[in-house]
């Protein structure tokens, strides 16, 4: 078995992004859901404009944690192992995985997430046509949290040997599922 190393980016929406949703999800200008914004406000995540308060935001870096811990899960259990190494100077949580080109899913998501030509080059946290990290991330995040968090996951410093085994290996899965 040939097990190679790359790097991976954990981000979450930058602040601006979130205010954004949060005025998108919990402002009546915008037709958010009454019973949500009713919610919010109770709890004291949101004011009458539906600007996040001190607390929204602590609720949000708690919130933020869980996503991190919960895509670290997901890579470990994803992969054939993955290390987080901190944060970088914007933000997000970096690290190293390793990973088996030979195997479909793996190479799969090293090729969706990883810039080359024609790819996505990311697998978003909500959007569950990218795998089952959907499923996972927000695991134990806030109401509040689901409604206005978001991120993704991108791999960097793919070796550029490991493209021919995880092309072959995509390409002889095509061909298994065609016949």
């Amino acid at each position: 078995m040939a097990e190679y190393s790359a790097g991976f980016s954990i981000s979450v929406y930058n602040q601006d992004l979130i205010e954004e949703n949060a005025k998108d999800h919990y402002s009546t200008q915008y037709g958010g859901d009454p019973e949500d914004r009713a919610k919010a406000l109770r709890k004291g995540f949101i004011n009458e404009k539906a600007e996040i308060t001190r607390k929204g935001f602590d609720q949000l870096n708690t919130d933020i944690q869980r996503l991190e811990l919960n895509s670290m899960k997901w890579m470990r259990n994803t992969f054939d192992s993955a290390r987080d190494e901190g944060h970088d100077s914007f933000g997000d949580l970096i690290g190293t995985f390793w990973f088996d080109p030979k195997k479909v899913k793996q190479a799969w998501l090293v090729t969706l997430a990883s810039p080359s030509p024609g790819a996505q080059e990311r697998i978003d946290m909500e959007d569950s046509s990218y795998g089952d990290l959907s499923k996972t991330v927000f695991q134990g995040v806030s109401d509040f949290g689901q409604a206005v968090l978001g991120g993704h996951i991108a791999f960097f410093n793919v070796p550029k040997d490991a493209w021919g085994i995880l092309e072959n290996t995509l390409e002889r899965a095509r061909r298994r599922s065609s016949r």
